[in-house]
């Protein structure tokens, strides 16, 4: 959150070069640093955790590399390239929150199976 406050405060003070670095930097550092690591633990506490993103993550993903890439392009920024960023974000999360997985919900049909012969 203070990251995101610091670009915030940059931007504000029209030095778009330093905000976008610290805005890029910290998605890099998620994506390189904190993903992982919650992948490793996730091996430690025996929960099924990978990086094997399917064809719909892969799209979105590739989709926001873009999206960042275009309006990252020039170094600087106005109201409507701050308008696309938050509609790709609404829209983003609208199409996760309503996706289902289809190797997900064999998992937990199966797991549920499962749990009911063992009741039984």
């Amino acid at each position: 959150a203070a990251e995101h406050a610091s670009a915030v405060m940059f931007a504000m003070k029209n030095k778009m070069d330093i905000s976008l670095g610290v805005a890029v930097g910290s998605s890099t550092q998620i994506a390189l640093l904190v993903i992982p690591f919650c992948v490793i633990v996730g091996w430690f506490m025996d929960k099924p955790m990978d990086l094997n993103l399917q064809m719909f993550e892969t799209a979105t993903l590739f989709t926001t590399v873009i999206t960042v890439a275009f309006v990252c392009q020039d170094g600087r920024s106005n109201w409507l390239k701050g308008l696309v960023l938050i509609l790709a974000y609404i829209l983003l999360s609208a199409s996760f929150f309503f996706h289902k997985d289809p190797a997900l919900i064999g998992r937990q049909a199966a797991s549920s199976i499962n749990e009911w012969n063992e009741e039984f």
